[in-house]
């Protein structure tokens, strides 16, 4: 009891999946080149401690695990294929004896064999690098079949883009629904622990993010300062909001740097899973250079991870709309 307390086991499992979905045309440019419908096949290797250590990072009991996915976009000539590895963290939100509902998310690398090229595939203005970024997010819903098998089945939303780093950069956004079969090589009894009591006040935290974009002259910084808060609702989830301040020097000016100063205040909501914080936010420019872009809001999606008392180190996606901007590096303060 003591060991399994302290160590814990490994729940180790090996899932082969099968998927199909279509692809989001999420602007005009797009539109002709999203009518296919993308096929793909997904290997997962994912291990489960039930140690109470392990168990407290995001008080639930939690896969980790590497996903190696082949996604073929059904346009040969014009979009290719992505062949995808990621590093995935999946949350068990509720279970009973043959049932488990959870969800998994997943960060990585996709290899595109085909990408954008002025002469020879100009049409493929959903990514420029043949080397992107992958990210998804998948709700699943898992049946025991045996002791050793089980059949799951899931929706998931994937985004791939370069996060910035070259022209252009629309990123590919496609929903999939798979079904899947699970082989457990150990299969344990989960012990039961006691989950934290939550805390009935605010938090507020100080955060910083910093990325590259091309600019005029090359590389510039993009920085941006935030101040914001959260109130708990329940174990997992919670709301808040705060102002973000944006420096972006690879944007042009008129006069002064300071147009570039874009203040943008939020309203958030965060799932949180122990030391784990995933935050989907919603600003609005107060203020931004002329001729940035057309739109009045964004979205950032900022996964964070407490790695030192209130210190959090993570990354962030800017969006406009299902248009990925860029991606960025965060580290911030929990007070």
């Amino acid at each position: 009891m003591i060991h399994s307390f302290l160590f814990g086991q490994n729940i180790k499992r090996l899932g082969l999946e099968g998927s199909y979905g279509f692809i989001i045309p999420h602007s005009r440019e797009l539109r002709s080149v999203s009518q296919s419908n993308p096929i793909g096949t997904t290997l997962h290797y994912q291990i489960l401690n039930t140690s109470f250590k392990n168990w407290k990072n995001c008080n639930c009991f939690h896969y980790m695990g590497l996903q190696l996915s082949y996604h073929n976009f059904g346009n040969p000539d014009v979009i290719g294929s992505a062949t995808s590895l990621t590093g995935t963290f999946e949350p068990i939100i509720w279970r009973n004896n043959k049932w488990t509902f959870s969800l998994l998310s997943g960060l990585g690398f996709s290899y595109l064999n085909k990408v954008y090229d002025e002469v020879s595939n100009p049409e493929n203005v959903f990514f420029s690098s043949h080397l992107s970024f992958l990210i998804f997010l998948t709700p699943k819903f898992e049946y025991s079949l045996t002791h050793d098998w089980g059949l799951n089945a899931s929706v998931s939303y994937n985004h791939i883009s370069n996060g910035g780093q070259s022209q252009p950069n629309k990123g590919i956004n496609y929903p999939m629904g798979s079904l899947g079969l699970v082989r457990y090589f150990q299969k344990k009894t989960y012990p039961i622990y006691e989950k934290d009591i939550i805390s009935k006040s605010w938090m507020y935290y100080l955060e910083s993010g910093f990325s590259t974009r091309e600019g005029k002259n090359g590389r510039e910084p993009n920085i941006a300062v935030v101040f914001g808060t959260i109130k708990l609702l329940s174990s997992i989830n919670g709301i808040g909001g705060g102002l973000e301040l944006i420096k972006d020097f690879s944007l042009e000016v008129e006069e002064n740097r300071m147009e570039a100063l874009m203040p943008a205040p939020y309203i958030a909501h965060h799932f949180i899973f122990g030391k784990i914080d995933f935050s989907q936010r919603m600003a609005f420019y107060t203020h931004k250079p002329v001729g940035y872009n057309e739109y009045v809001f964004f979205q950032r999606y900022v996964l964070g991870y407490n790695v030192l008392n209130q210190i959090t180190l993570g990354i962030g996606l800017k969006a406009h709309g299902h248009i990925a901007e860029h991606m960025d590096f965060r580290i911030g303060w929990k007070f």
